[in-house]
């Protein structure tokens, strides 16, 4: 689950970096707000993020720096949403501290920082595809970011790429009689219904493969409406059909395994799902999902669970980009 977070001023290390240093969050990262995950927040809506103005400086004197971040905030379950993140975001760039007291645990983290002068000599694409030259199996290739620019940019492609982001948002629990908490969702990419169609196209995590069939959200302890900053990064086959969607099953998870108990800790709670075609085009945008507590119905993938209305409740809310030349 989400344990702690902090905060690096990237563009004030660059504009102060001019000559060899070792700084400390408590100068040039007072009020930091630039994370990685607000790289991703203004695709959502830009028009709700515009109130942090972009920053601009001379990167031409950028020296290698080492910087050392000692504040470091404990997450807290319940304000994990991207309001609750911004506006942490906020206070420390106006303050340099949370107004809302927010408890902090001892650590440091270092972080170094250089230009990049020469072509790196092994490169990899945001589809993971090898750039020249060539990475070698010796070289830990670096990974080119994917931008997502506030508005359009017009750029030529010499490579197929065609991905989709889901970002699972809020889920809600509170209305359900039995016990469940400690929710995770298994995310899958599915071709068909079996649980064989499961497609191995979501890009994996840094210290795994580089193409997995699922992944997990974290837990948020003891929360049956929990927030999300998962992201889910997909290349999309090249052509879609109307069996081609998104699967989410939801478990509870057991912290503590009870007596004469054995087997798995995860409790199945229900299932939902989102065609990828409507009207023969790419579904995008925010979607409130309802779940569906029953097994999955039979030819699920052919509609929308919005249909099985009696067996579901309304409670999880996602949203989906589409990033394509």
């Amino acid at each position: 689950m989400p344990f702690a977070w902090a905060t690096v001023n990237v563009m004030d290390v660059i504009s102060t970096a001019t000559a060899p240093m070792d700084t400390t969050d408590s100068d040039s990262l007072r009020g930091g707000n630039s994370i990685d995950r607000r790289t991703q927040l203004p695709r959502r809506n830009s028009e709700r993020y515009s109130t942090f103005e972009d920053q601009f400086c001379n990167i031409s004197a950028f020296k290698p720096a080492t910087i050392t971040i000692s504040t470091i905030f404990k997450q807290e379950g319940d304000r994990l949403s991207d309001e609750d993140l911004l506006k942490f975001l906020s206070d420390i760039k106006k303050t340099s501290t949370p107004q809302r007291r927010i408890k902090t645990i001892p650590g440091q983290i270092r972080l170094d920082m250089s230009p990049l002068h020469d072509t790196p000599q092994a490169c990899l694409s945001t589809e993971l595809i090898p750039l020249i030259p060539m990475a070698e199996k010796t070289i830990r290739p670096v990974k080119e970011v994917l931008e997502f620019p506030s508005s359009e940019v017009y750029v030529p492609h010499n490579i197929y790429r065609n991905l989709l982001f889901v970002y699972p948002q809020r889920l809600n629990f509170v209305n359900r009689l039995t016990s469940a908490r400690n929710i995770t969702i298994k995310i899958q990419f599915m071709s068909g219904e079996d649980p064989t169609f499961s497609m191995p196209i979501i890009f994996g995590k840094s210290s795994g493969p580089e193409f997995v069939c699922e992944v997990y959200t974290p837990v948020t302890y003891h929360n049956k409406s929990p927030d999300f900053y998962e992201e889910v990064k997909i290349a999309l086959p090249a052509r879609l059909t109307e069996r081609h969607h998104l699967l989410f099953t939801f478990y509870h998870i057991s912290c503590q395994q009870k007596q004469n108990q054995s087997g798995n800790c995860e409790t199945l709670i229900g299932y939902s799902w989102l065609p990828m075609l409507q009207s023969d085009q790419l579904q995008a945008g925010q979607f409130c999902l309802p779940i569906v507590l029953d097994r999955l119905p039979i030819n699920y993938s052919h509609h929308p669970p919005e249909v099985h209305r009696a067996s579901c409740m309304y409670c999880m809310s996602i949203y989906m980009y589409n990033h394509c030349p």
